[in-house]
């Protein structure tokens, strides 16, 4: 039997806390990896989202990780973006924990290598909302994966 341990690589994306303002941006390497899947975990909501008091989550990658865009909706997998490189908005009220995975994947020629998920508050929040995210690096081009 073959493990999984060493078939992947785990990074924090957005490191466990429970924020009520936009955290540092973890800049991810893609270097000896083929796929990225972002794994979101969020709280209850601290407040009652609505569209000016939100929190959206976005997809961004580089060449560089000094130069960032937005990923468009042919680099994402597992979701439908709200607008490009928006992969998640919390809008309405969140009561319950949930898990949310996002793929990726860099349809031009030529891979960009840093990638990152970039949790973007909007608005007034008084209370923080419980967040989390791992980057997973899959297909690795050398096993076992570091």
């Amino acid at each position: 039997m073959r493990d999984q341990a060493h078939n992947f690589g785990a990074v924090n994306a957005i490191a466990p806390a429970v924020l009520s303002d936009d955290p540092a941006s973890v800049t991810i390497d893609r270097s000896g990896f083929d796929a990225v899947t972002f794994v979101l975990q969020i709280g209850a909501g601290g407040i009652s989202f609505t569209g000016s008091n939100r929190i959206d989550f976005l997809v961004e990658h580089s060449d560089d990780a000094t130069n960032w865009e937005a990923a468009d909706a042919s680099n994402i997998l597992g979701v439908s973006p709200v607008v490009a490189g928006n992969v998640l908005s919390l809008r309405s009220a969140h009561p319950d924990a949930s898990v949310t995975r996002v793929g990726y994947v860099d349809g031009r020629k030529g891979d960009r290598r840093y990638i990152r998920l970039r949790a973007d508050f909007n608005g007034t929040h008084g209370t923080g909302t419980p967040i989390a995210a791992i980057a997973i690096l899959g297909k690795p081009r050398i096993l076992p994966a570091a």
